[in-house]
């Protein structure tokens, strides 16, 4: 297996915080709770929460974890509930609780929980300092089943101040069952010394030029600022490459993330090694990251350097080396089973299932197909979504990745993979040594974002019935918008077209009865339909074209993750 062809920033799934408190800030002062009235914090599904990837990293570093779909989950900083409300219909058997301090997110995640008809969630708005009191017995009392199997914490741990800070920790503490898992995001160094420097222009920037408090038109100013400072320094320095780099970060950012992130008045980055230190005093322990780290390009004596090291100092200076800005960090209570492997082979991997949805090419860039993997001189190159890839060569692994691209989106045990692909190994080749080799590069791949890991077969349906039916929350969704989240806990883009079809998909209607509706909707919104070159305008002609299409269009929304059983 070859190295990618382009390097990745870890840091790039950082979100901004969903929870709040006021403090006085040498620019600006803000009420926290007012500020997510003012401006609403987007309602974001963050895939890294879901807790069969959780499951699936911690069971990798040898924790055992509760098994999702039969599972409490608690999310502190909750925000409307769009991450929460996706768990709940991923997982229906699941009890999931959210709380934040603001009262119109939760009332917005209220009404949206009432009018997907979910029984399975509760949403409350609360001071987490005040935690437990004034929150209803049932989620407050720690003990015994009322415990919580995940607790997550996406996007609040930097913002707050150290007094709420400690009560997250004192949650999870108090609150995580034997074998829960708490997930907390936060900014972190060195990473964050150049995007803290972003922060405070467009802050000071805010400042002055304003005398009301900062809005959304604030985001756009500080941008405009921002790109006038970037251009009145030259390219060729490194504090111009910087700029022009962060600058190009806020430019592809949602503008509401980016008031949160820029002008909450608490943005406390730590290093690694605080992190740990915090959690330590609250009796918790590290577990891992909630995925794994792709490593650029070290130096001989660096990887000599880190390979001595224990986990938490190795940790540490990966930070260094990968210049972090942004950690997913998963922590269980002190005491509560076998530490953590420090096993840099990463030995659970035998227990767990895989996906992809990469795309295989040969040398040509055309579709590898089962007549390459036959001819051991063909190499497969591996697609991600963001345009990177990586070279297999190693028979055994390209035969797994042929077979994952045919099944996507399912997930495909370790067991089940291996016996599919050891068909290809060599038969002279001792098989243990061959099955630790294709261990080794599976993890190459997952730390490549060519393969995504789980910790159980996924509750998704690729097989079209005669009435599909798509998710409520997918339906729900589709009624007002063009993002929808998938089965997967990920958000997809869909054109018009897709948005009907899947509205269409309710369970009740046949395919004469969705190609009907498809018509319907391209007559009636003028749809332009091209055949051949030539635009289709004859109701029975536009017939044909929609029944001709329907199948392969009925099996994508299968592939998105979109579909119920």
């Amino acid at each position: 297996m070859t190295t990618p062809n382009a390097s990745q920033d870890q840091a790039r799934d950082t979100q901004p915080p969903h929870l709040a408190s006021p403090k006085p800030s040498e620019y600006l002062r803000m009420d926290a709770a007012q500020q997510y009235e003012d401006v609403p914090y987007p309602d974001f599904v963050h895939p890294r929460t879901n807790p069969d990837s959780i499951a699936a990293m911690a069971r990798l570093h040898g924790v055992e974890t509760a098994p999702p779909a039969h599972s409490r989950i608690l999310e502190l900083g909750c925000g409307q509930g769009g991450n929460l409300i996706s768990l709940a219909v991923l997982y229906p058997d699941s009890h999931c609780v959210g709380i934040d301090l603001s009262a119109g997110h939760i009332a917005s995640g209220k009404s949206n929980t009432a009018k997907l008809g979910l029984k399975n969630i509760r949403l409350h708005a609360g001071d987490l300092t005040k935690f437990p009191a004034g929150f209803p017995a049932d989620i407050a009392k720690p003990s015994g089943e009322n415990r919580f199997d995940y607790i997550l914490v996406h996007g609040v741990y930097s913002w707050v101040p150290e007094q709420v800070r400690k009560e997250i920790l004192r949650i999870c503490r108090d609150h995580l069952s034997d074998s829960g898992i708490a997930f907390i995001s936060y900014n972190t160094y060195p990473g964050w010394h150049a995007k803290g420097m972003v922060r405070e222009i467009l802050r000071h920037h805010a400042s002055v030029s304003s005398q009301s408090r900062p809005s959304l038109q604030s985001i756009t100013d500080g941008k405009q600022f921002l790109e006038e400072v970037a251009n009145s320094v030259p390219e060729t320095t490194s504090y111009g490459k910087m700029l022009r780099e962060e600058l190009r970060s806020i430019s592809q950012s949602h503008e509401a993330y980016l008031f949160h992130e820029q002008f909450e008045t608490i943005n406390e980055p730590r290093y690694f090694h605080q992190f740990v230190d915090e959690v330590s005093e609250m009796d918790l322990q590290y577990v891992c990251e909630s995925s794994l780290t792709f490593v650029p390009s070290q130096t001989e004596a660096m990887k000599q350097r880190i390979s001595t090291m224990g986990a938490l100092q190795r940790e540490q200076y990966l930070d260094y080396v990968c210049n972090r800005t942004f950690r997913q960090s998963l922590l269980r209570r002190n005491g509560k089973g076998e530490k953590a492997t420090d096993n840099t082979e990463l030995s659970g991997i035998n227990q767990l299932w895989f996906s992809t949805d990469s795309k295989c090419q040969n040398s040509d860039n055309q579709p590898y197909t089962a007549a390459d993997l036959a001819n051991p001189e063909t190499e497969l190159r591996v697609v991600n979504n963001r345009g990177t890839n990586v070279t297999i060569k190693t028979p055994t692994t390209q035969a797994a990745l042929l077979h994952l691209a045919s099944v996507r989106p399912a997930a495909v045990s370790f067991q089940s993979l291996w016996d599919h692909a050891s068909r290809q190994r060599n038969a002279g080749a001792d098989e243990e040594s061959a099955r630790a080799n294709f261990g080794g590069e599976l993890i190459q791949l997952i730390r490549f974002e060519m393969v995504r890991l789980h910790s159980d077969e996924l509750p998704l349906v690729t097989t079209v019935s005669s009435q599909p039916q798509t998710s409520v929350l997918a339906r729900r969704q589709a009624e007002s918008g063009s993002t929808i989240t998938s089965l997967r806990h990920m958000n997809v883009r869909v054109d018009e077209a897709t948005r009907q079809l899947i509205m269409l998909c309710d369970g009740t209607n046949d395919r004469q009865q969705i190609v009907a509706g498809m018509v319907r909707f391209i007559i009636r919104d003028g749809v332009g339909l091209k055949h051949q070159g030539r635009e289709i305008t004859d109701p029975n002609q536009i017939t044909e074209l929609v029944r001709e299409k329907i199948e392969p269009n009925l099996r994508n929304l299968g592939v998105m993750g979109l579909l119920v059983r």
